[in-house]
């Protein structure tokens, strides 16, 4: 596997090399390939849902996939492997609310794995909130573009410690309709442009449906409260 696309590319980056990962819901296994073709992990495992799904990165594979050069398991999210077995655990291409739901199932386990690299394809805002409340560190908030798409990845840490994590100021831990989770600061700090471009693309959401709140026949003071605030942090942020 000689090139990645620039969202997997991103996401291989953020894997230093010696570290061993495994792939959850690993598609067509491009990923865990790259890195193992460039000496980055010594151990990649890719895992799917169904042998079916599993199918397709064992044709990527090729040839590699016969005998013990890569390890290919079907199960249903981290059931796939064994507490502490990597050092980093790759989910992308869910949605957030999955995603924190398969991290939410053992929490044990899932503390068991030294990094996470997330790239929720929506609710991205209420995954941080959960990881937030939950003893992680989010230590990178990434944009990269695929496509017409702007990408979020996700970069956390457990504390392996019942102490909240020391993550980025948010107006209140227990608010998770505070827009800081949808969009936190170091987004514009690590690409500036591109984070402009989709707090754009946010404020222009929150508008309308703010513009649907007041069509309503039922108009909720504190949801009118709620979205006014976010429309007024992305205004900071792009204007």
């Amino acid at each position: 596997m000689d090139k990645l696309t620039d969202r997997l590319q991103l996401m291989a980056d953020q894997i230093e090399k010696g570290e061993t990962m495994a792939d959850i819901g690993t598609d067509h296994g491009f990923l865990p390939l790259y890195l193992r073709d460039n000496g980055i992990s010594p151990k990649v495992i890719m895992c799917d849902i169904s042998e079916p799904s599993l199918a397709k990165a064992k044709a990527a594979a090729g040839e590699y996939q016969f005998g013990n050069e890569l390890d290919f398991r079907v199960g249903d999210g981290l059931d796939t492997v064994d507490c502490g077995e990597v050092n980093v655990i790759v989910i992308a291409g869910m949605g957030g609310l999955l995603i924190r739901d398969i991290l939410s199932r053992n929490m044990k386990k899932t503390c068991s794995f030294d990094k996470f690299i997330l790239q929720p394809r929506n609710n991205s805002g209420l995954l941080r909130y959960w990881l937030a409340n939950n003893c992680f560190d989010i230590t990178s908030n990434l944009l990269v573009r695929e496509g017409k798409f702007i990408c979020e990845i996700i970069v956390a840490i457990p504390t392996k410690s019942s102490e909240k994590a020391n993550n980025p100021p948010v107006e209140d831990l227990r608010d998770p309709g505070s827009a800081r989770w949808d969009f936190p600061m170091d987004m514009y700090e690590t690409n500036p442009v591109l984070a402009r471009e989709y707090a754009i693309s946010k404020l222009e959401t929150e508008k309308k449906i703010r513009n649907g709140i007041l069509k309503s026949c039922n108009i909720n003071d504190l949801d009118i409260i709620t979205v006014e605030k976010r429309i007024a942090y992305f205004e900071k942020i792009v204007f």
